[in-house]
Protein backbone atom coordinates (compact mmCIF):
# COMPACT_ATOMS: atom_id res chain seq x y z
CA UNK A 1 0.00 0.00 0.00
CA UNK A 2 1.44 3.52 -0.78
CA UNK A 3 1.60 6.39 1.61
CA UNK A 4 -1.44 8.16 -0.37
CA UNK A 5 -3.07 5.12 0.45
CA UNK A 6 -2.21 4.40 3.81
CA UNK A 7 -3.40 8.25 4.80
CA UNK A 8 -6.57 7.69 2.83
CA UNK A 9 -7.00 4.43 5.26
CA UNK A 10 -6.27 6.90 8.00
CA UNK A 11 -8.65 9.60 7.40
CA UNK A 12 -11.11 6.80 6.89
CA UNK A 13 -11.05 5.53 10.38
CA UNK A 14 -11.98 8.92 11.33
CA UNK A 15 -15.62 9.78 12.67
CA UNK A 16 -17.23 11.75 10.26
CA UNK A 17 -17.97 14.19 12.79
CA UNK A 18 -14.85 16.02 12.56
CA UNK A 19 -14.37 19.08 11.23
CA UNK A 20 -10.92 19.67 9.82
CA UNK A 21 -10.19 23.70 8.61
CA UNK A 22 -7.81 23.34 5.88
CA UNK A 23 -4.19 24.20 6.80
CA UNK A 24 -3.96 26.43 3.36
CA UNK A 25 -5.86 28.98 5.52
CA UNK A 26 -4.63 31.62 7.83
CA UNK A 27 -7.06 30.33 10.56
CA UNK A 28 -4.46 29.45 13.44
CA UNK A 29 -7.09 27.35 15.18
CA UNK A 30 -8.01 23.44 14.16
CA UNK A 31 -11.41 21.99 15.81
CA UNK A 32 -11.76 18.30 15.89
CA UNK A 33 -14.99 17.30 17.28
CA UNK A 34 -14.67 13.47 17.77
CA UNK A 35 -17.19 11.29 19.48
CA UNK A 36 -17.08 7.67 20.13
CA UNK A 37 -20.59 7.08 20.81
CA UNK A 38 -20.37 3.26 19.48
CA UNK A 39 -18.52 1.79 22.25
CA UNK A 40 -20.79 -0.07 24.66
CA UNK A 41 -19.98 1.61 28.32
CA UNK A 42 -21.12 -0.40 31.60
CA UNK A 43 -23.16 1.32 34.18
CA UNK A 44 -19.69 1.37 36.23
CA UNK A 45 -18.12 3.15 33.51
CA UNK A 46 -21.03 5.66 33.09
CA UNK A 47 -20.33 6.26 36.86
CA UNK A 48 -16.71 6.47 36.74
CA UNK A 49 -17.24 9.64 34.04
CA UNK A 50 -20.22 11.40 35.56
CA UNK A 51 -17.81 11.14 38.86
CA UNK A 52 -15.81 13.92 36.59
CA UNK A 53 -18.38 15.99 35.95
CA UNK A 54 -18.86 15.87 39.49
CA UNK A 55 -15.98 16.95 41.16
CA UNK A 56 -15.90 19.50 38.49
CA UNK A 57 -18.90 21.46 39.29
CA UNK A 58 -18.08 21.32 43.60
CA UNK A 59 -14.97 23.46 43.06
CA UNK A 60 -12.44 23.62 45.46
CA UNK A 61 -12.54 21.09 48.57
CA UNK A 62 -15.16 21.48 50.74
CA UNK A 63 -13.34 22.78 54.78
CA UNK A 64 -15.02 20.67 57.54
CA UNK A 65 -16.97 23.26 59.69
CA UNK A 66 -14.15 22.41 62.30
CA UNK A 67 -11.09 20.92 62.85
CA UNK A 68 -11.36 17.11 64.49
CA UNK A 69 -9.37 15.99 67.25
CA UNK A 70 -7.57 12.86 65.94
CA UNK A 71 -4.29 10.94 65.46
CA UNK A 72 -1.33 13.07 63.50
CA UNK A 73 -0.90 11.75 59.38
CA UNK A 74 0.92 8.11 59.09
CA UNK A 75 3.61 10.19 57.23
CA UNK A 76 4.82 11.93 60.74
CA UNK A 77 5.23 8.65 62.40
CA UNK A 78 8.00 7.88 60.41
CA UNK A 79 10.33 10.66 62.07
CA UNK A 80 11.06 9.84 65.85
CA UNK A 81 11.88 13.96 66.52
CA UNK A 82 8.01 14.31 65.78
CA UNK A 83 6.73 12.19 68.40
CA UNK A 84 7.12 14.41 71.24
CA UNK A 85 5.33 16.53 69.60
CA UNK A 86 2.21 14.71 69.77
CA UNK A 87 2.45 11.17 71.68
CA UNK A 88 2.14 11.50 75.40
CA UNK A 89 5.24 10.00 77.87
CA UNK A 90 3.69 10.46 81.04
CA UNK A 91 0.16 10.98 81.19
CA UNK A 92 -2.92 11.23 78.76
CA UNK A 93 -6.20 13.51 78.25
CA UNK A 94 -8.98 11.81 75.93
CA UNK A 95 -8.98 8.40 74.29
CA UNK A 96 -6.98 8.55 71.70
CA UNK A 97 -4.52 7.21 74.10
CA UNK A 98 -6.35 5.78 76.96
CA UNK A 99 -5.88 2.20 76.69
CA UNK A 100 -1.95 2.76 76.67
CA UNK A 101 -0.74 0.51 79.38
CA UNK A 102 2.62 2.98 80.38
CA UNK A 103 0.40 5.67 80.69
CA UNK A 104 -1.22 3.45 83.81
CA UNK A 105 0.62 5.42 86.29
CA UNK A 106 -1.25 8.86 85.50
CA UNK A 107 -4.35 7.62 85.92
CA UNK A 108 -4.51 7.51 90.14
CA UNK A 109 -2.85 10.84 89.86
CA UNK A 110 -6.04 12.34 87.17
CA UNK A 111 -8.43 10.62 89.53
CA UNK A 112 -7.15 12.57 92.63
CA UNK A 113 -7.14 15.85 90.76
CA UNK A 114 -10.68 15.26 89.58
CA UNK A 115 -11.47 14.34 92.97
CA UNK A 116 -10.44 17.39 94.14
CA UNK A 117 -11.76 19.85 91.71
CA UNK A 118 -15.40 18.21 92.41
CA UNK A 119 -14.73 19.26 96.57
CA UNK A 120 -13.58 23.06 95.54
CA UNK A 121 -16.41 23.52 92.67
CA UNK A 122 -18.34 22.41 95.39
CA UNK A 123 -20.87 21.02 92.66
CA UNK A 124 -22.74 17.73 92.90
CA UNK A 125 -20.76 15.30 91.03
CA UNK A 126 -23.47 13.42 89.09
CA UNK A 127 -24.74 17.02 87.92
CA UNK A 128 -21.26 17.17 86.44
CA UNK A 129 -21.40 14.04 85.00
CA UNK A 130 -24.76 14.73 83.84
CA UNK A 131 -23.95 17.94 82.38
CA UNK A 132 -21.24 15.87 80.23
CA UNK A 133 -23.52 12.86 79.35
CA UNK A 134 -26.28 15.47 78.10
CA UNK A 135 -24.21 16.33 75.19
CA UNK A 136 -22.43 13.07 74.67
CA UNK A 137 -23.43 13.35 70.57
CA UNK A 138 -21.87 16.38 70.00
CA UNK A 139 -18.94 16.25 72.26
CA UNK A 140 -18.30 12.77 69.95
CA UNK A 141 -18.48 15.29 66.52
CA UNK A 142 -15.35 16.86 67.48
CA UNK A 143 -13.19 13.83 67.24
CA UNK A 144 -12.77 11.16 63.99
CA UNK A 145 -15.36 9.08 64.20
CA UNK A 146 -12.39 5.90 63.37
CA UNK A 147 -10.93 6.79 66.52
CA UNK A 148 -14.37 6.76 68.71
CA UNK A 149 -15.26 3.26 66.93
CA UNK A 150 -14.44 1.69 70.43
CA UNK A 151 -17.01 4.18 72.35
CA UNK A 152 -19.32 3.56 69.35
CA UNK A 153 -22.30 2.63 71.29
CA UNK A 154 -20.72 3.26 74.96
CA UNK A 155 -21.41 6.53 76.15
CA UNK A 156 -21.01 5.77 79.31
CA UNK A 157 -17.35 4.99 79.33
CA UNK A 158 -16.54 7.65 77.06
CA UNK A 159 -18.51 10.49 79.14
CA UNK A 160 -16.18 9.10 82.00
CA UNK A 161 -13.66 9.65 81.02
CA UNK A 162 -14.63 13.37 79.86
CA UNK A 163 -14.89 14.09 83.69
CA UNK A 164 -11.99 12.89 85.21
CA UNK A 165 -9.61 13.93 82.61
CA UNK A 166 -11.55 17.53 82.10
CA UNK A 167 -11.72 17.81 86.56
CA UNK A 168 -7.81 16.99 86.40
CA UNK A 169 -6.99 19.52 83.72
CA UNK A 170 -9.05 22.17 85.31
CA UNK A 171 -7.69 21.35 88.69
CA UNK A 172 -3.80 20.94 87.94
CA UNK A 173 -3.87 24.34 86.29
CA UNK A 174 -5.80 26.36 88.53
CA UNK A 175 -3.02 25.09 90.88
CA UNK A 176 -1.04 26.34 88.91
CA UNK A 177 -1.80 30.36 89.52
CA UNK A 178 -3.37 29.40 93.16
CA UNK A 179 -1.48 27.05 94.99
CA UNK A 180 -3.79 25.81 97.75
CA UNK A 181 -1.45 24.33 100.15
CA UNK A 182 -2.07 20.71 98.60
CA UNK A 183 0.69 18.38 98.55
CA UNK A 184 0.05 17.29 95.06
CA UNK A 185 2.12 20.11 94.04
CA UNK A 186 5.06 18.10 94.76
CA UNK A 187 4.31 15.69 92.75
CA UNK A 188 6.53 15.16 89.77
CA UNK A 189 3.93 13.97 87.17
CA UNK A 190 2.04 17.42 88.05
CA UNK A 191 4.99 19.13 86.88
CA UNK A 192 4.88 17.10 83.27
CA UNK A 193 1.13 17.50 83.05
CA UNK A 194 1.49 21.23 81.86
CA UNK A 195 3.87 20.64 79.09
CA UNK A 196 1.34 17.55 78.30
CA UNK A 197 -2.03 19.38 77.88
CA UNK A 198 -0.75 21.06 74.50
CA UNK A 199 0.33 17.33 72.56
CA UNK A 200 -1.76 17.19 68.99
CA UNK A 201 -3.28 13.72 70.40
CA UNK A 202 -3.83 14.81 73.79
CA UNK A 203 -6.91 16.33 73.54
CA UNK A 204 -10.41 17.28 75.00
CA UNK A 205 -12.90 19.28 72.95
CA UNK A 206 -12.94 22.86 74.90
CA UNK A 207 -16.66 22.20 75.25
CA UNK A 208 -15.92 19.89 77.84
CA UNK A 209 -14.04 22.34 80.20
CA UNK A 210 -16.94 24.84 79.99
CA UNK A 211 -19.37 22.40 80.57
CA UNK A 212 -18.01 21.55 83.98
CA UNK A 213 -17.42 25.08 84.82
CA UNK A 214 -20.56 26.22 84.21
CA UNK A 215 -21.79 25.42 87.11
CA UNK A 216 -21.12 26.11 90.90
CA UNK A 217 -17.66 28.25 91.47
CA UNK A 218 -16.54 27.76 88.09
CA UNK A 219 -15.45 31.11 86.77
CA UNK A 220 -11.91 31.02 88.65
CA UNK A 221 -11.10 27.52 86.95
CA UNK A 222 -12.06 28.84 83.62
CA UNK A 223 -10.01 32.21 84.10
CA UNK A 224 -6.96 29.78 85.46
CA UNK A 225 -7.55 27.86 82.01
CA UNK A 226 -7.36 30.86 79.76
CA UNK A 227 -4.41 32.43 81.56
CA UNK A 228 -2.74 29.23 80.76
CA UNK A 229 -3.48 29.62 77.09
CA UNK A 230 -1.69 32.53 77.56
CA UNK A 231 1.15 32.03 78.91
CA UNK A 232 1.78 28.42 77.13
CA UNK A 233 0.66 28.93 73.94
CA UNK A 234 0.08 32.55 73.13
CA UNK A 235 3.07 34.43 74.71
CA UNK A 236 5.36 31.81 74.29
CA UNK A 237 3.96 31.77 70.12
CA UNK A 238 5.16 35.66 70.11
CA UNK A 239 8.58 35.68 71.88
CA UNK A 240 9.01 32.72 69.34
CA UNK A 241 8.40 35.51 66.76
CA UNK A 242 10.41 38.41 67.87
CA UNK A 243 13.54 35.88 68.56
CA UNK A 244 12.69 35.48 64.53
Amino acid sequence: MSSSEEGGGAAGAVSTDQTIIDNNTNNDYVGIDMRFTDVPLSDGEVAKLQSLDKAFGGGQPTLRYKPLIRKVPSTLLRNEDFKKYFKPKVISIGPLHHDDLTLRESKGLKLKLAAHFVKKIGVDKKSLYSKIKKEMDGLKECYDPQELEKYRDDNEELAWMFIVDGCAILQAVYMRYDNDGNLLTKNDLLTFLYSYLLLLENQLPFRVLELLTSLGDGTMFMNAIRRFIDDIVINAAENRLLVL
